[in-house]
C-alpha cells in the first residue's frame, strides 16, 4: 500500500501477532492518523485502535507508547489515564490498541440542557482531572494538549461523570527540549507557550482552568482566532482582574448578568448555597488562570481547594439539598475510583506540592474573599457596570490596528518581556494525532 493511501473499510480484518481485529466503525481522525472501533475476534472485546498514517509517524507513535508504558508502570489506571492494551504494525502503519471509551467531554456537554454543566457536575470531573495532573506531575510528564476532546466519559450511563484523559501524542517528559514548539490547542494555550518561554506541568493547569470555565459557560473562555487575538484576550482580562481584584474577571458580561445575578437575586437557602459554591469555584478558577506560571496553583493544591473538598458548604449549608446532591455526585465518582483501586497513597509519587498554599481567600472565611451575601451582590452590580464600560471602550477600539490596540492595553509581565507573539518552530498543528472526536474549528 502506498504511503499516502490509507483506507480501512468496515468489516476489514486487521491482523496482529496475537489476534485478529474486525473493523466496525470509524471514530475519528487527526493530523497523523485515525481511530477505529474494532472487535477482537478471539475474545469478542471491543477496542479502539489508533492507526498512524505515515511510516515517518512511527517515531511519534513509539514516543507516545513509551510514555504510556512508563505511566502504566506507576499504575496510571488508578489516576484516570486511558489504558493502552497493545501495539503492532499493520500494512506498515503503526497501531496502538486502547480500551474503548464512551464519548468525549465536548459531546457530553452538547447532550446536556443548555449545552453546559452544573457546578455540582463539574466538581467530580475537575477532581478526577486534577488527580490525573497531580499524577502526571509526579511522574515528570506534561500532557501538552488537554482539551474537552481529549477527556473521555468512560460510560455516561452506567458510570456517570467518570472520565479519563486520552491522547498523549504531544506529551513530553523533557519540556526544555520543546521550548518554541507549538503545543496545546489554541483555545487552551497557556501564556508561556504563546511566548516560547520555558514551561512545565503548569501549562496543563492553565488548560484545565479554561476547560472548567467552558463546562459552566457552554462556550470557550478564550475563543481566539489566532495567537495575537488570544494574547489580547488574556491581557484584557488580566488587566480587569488587577484593577478590581476579583475572581469574576474572566466571565463574559452577558453570562454574569444572566446566570450569576439570577443566583444572587434568588431567595432561599438553596440559592444561597449555590452562590457560595459559585464564589468558591471562581476563586479556584482565578488561581488556575494566573498568567505567571509560578503563581499558578499546583495540581495537588487544586485537590485541597474548598471547591473540591466542599468545606465551604459544611457550615450553614450542610443540610441543604444542594449540598446533599453535590456530595452524592462526589460519592459516586469516589466509589467508581475505589473500584478501580484508586485509593492509592500519593506518597508513593516522588514530588511534593508547593508549601505556600494557604493564601487562597476561599480558605479563609468567605468563599472567595467577598465578605457576605449583601456585599457580594452589591459588589457584582458595581463590577458589572464597570465591565460594561470596559467592553464598550474595547469595541470602539476594535477597528484600530493590532499594534495600536496592544499599546493601549496593559499587558502581563511575560517571561521574555516581549509584547508580540514570537514565531514558533514549524511543526504539525497540535490537534490530536488521531482523536476519537471530530475536531472543532479553531
Amino acid at each position: 500500500m502506498p504511503e499516502n493511501e490509507f483506507e480501512i473499510i468496515e468489516g476489514e480484518l486487521i491482523n496482529s501477532p496475537t489476534t485478529t481485529y474486525e473493523a466496525q466503525k470509524f471514530l475519528g481522525c487527526g493530523t497523523n492518523g485515525l481511530v477505529i472501533q474494532c472487535r477482537d475476534v478471539r475474545t469478542n472485546d471491543t477496542v479502539a485502535i489508533k492507526m498512524f498514517k505515515r511510516k515517518t509517524d512511527i517515531e511519534f507513535a513509539k514516543e507516545e507508547e513509551e510514555i504510556l508504558r512508563a505511566l502504566e508502570d506507576l499504575h496510571s489506571e488508578w489516576f484516570n489515564v486511558v489504558r493502552l492494551n497493545s501495539s503492532f504494525t499493520y500494512k506498515s502503519h503503526y497501531c496502538l490498541v486502547f480500551e474503548l471509551l464512551d464519548m468525549d467531554l465536548l459531546k457530553f456537554m452538547k447532550i446536556n440542557p443548555g449545552k453546559r454543566l452544573q457546578l455540582k457536575e463539574i466538581r467530580p470531573i475537575l477532581q478526577q482531572l486534577a488527580t490525573s495532573l497531580d499524577f502526571l506531575k509526579s511522574a515528570g510528564v506534561v500532557h501538552s494538549d488537554l482539551k474537552p476532546e481529549n477527556i473521555m466519559m468512560v460510560d455516561h450511563i452506567r458510570q456517570p461523570l467518570k472520565v479519563q484523559v486520552i491522547d498523549f501524542g504531544l506529551a513530553c517528559n523533557n519540556p526544555e527540549e520543546k521550548i518554541g514548539h507549538t503545543l496545546q490547542t489554541l483555545y487552551y494555550r497557556s501564556p508561556e507557550i504563546l511566548q516560547c518561554a520555558p514551561f512545565d506541568e503548569a501549562i496543563d493547569v492553565w488548560s484545565l482552568g479554561c476547560i472548567a470555565a467552558e463546562l459552566l459557560m457552554g462556550m470557550p473562555l478564550f475563543p481566539a482566532q489566532d495567537e495575537d487575538s488570544l494574547m489580547r484576550l488574556i491581557r484584557l482580562r488580566k488587566d480587569l482582574h488587577e484593577r478590581y481584584l476579583t475572581p469574576y474577571w474572566f466571565w463574559p458580561i452577558h453570562l454574569m448578568e444572566s446566570r450569576f445575578m439570577q443566583i444572587n437575586q434568588s431567595s432561599g437557602e438553596e440559592a444561597k448555597a449555590e452562590n457560595c459554591d459559585l464564589e468558591s469555584f471562581n476563586d479556584l478558577l482565578a488561581q488556575m488562570l494566573m498568567t505567571d506560571r509560578f503563581e499558578r496553583i499546583d495540581p495537588r493544591l487544586i485537590l485541597q481547594h474548598p471547591f473540591l473538598s466542599m468545606s465551604h458548604l459544611q457550615g450553614r449549608f450542610k443540610n441543604s439539598l444542594y449540598t446533599k446532591s453535590s456530595e452524592g455526585l462526589m460519592d459516586i465518582c469516589e466509589e467508581q475510583s475505589y473500584g478501580d483501586g484508586a485509593n492509592v497513597d500519593h506518597t508513593v509519587l516522588q514530588k511534593s506540592p508547593k508549601e505556600d498554599s494557604s493564601s487562597s481567600p476561599a480558605m479563609e472565611g468567605s468563599p472567595a474573599g467577598m465578605g457576605g451575601e449583601k456585599q457580594s451582590y452589591s459588589f457584582l452590580q458595581n463590577f458589572i457596570s464597570s465591565r460594561k464600560k470596559e467592553e464598550m471602550n474595547a469595541k470602539l477600539k476594535a477597528g484600530q490596528r493590532t499594534s495600536q490596540l496592544q499599546s493601549q492595553i496593559k499587558g502581563p509581565k511575560w517571561e521574555n518581556g516581549s509584547t508580540t507573539v514570537p514565531k514558533k518552530k514549524k511543526r504539525d498543528d497540535p490537534t490530536s494525532y488521531c482523536n476519537p472526536a471530530k475536531k472543532r474549528k479553531r
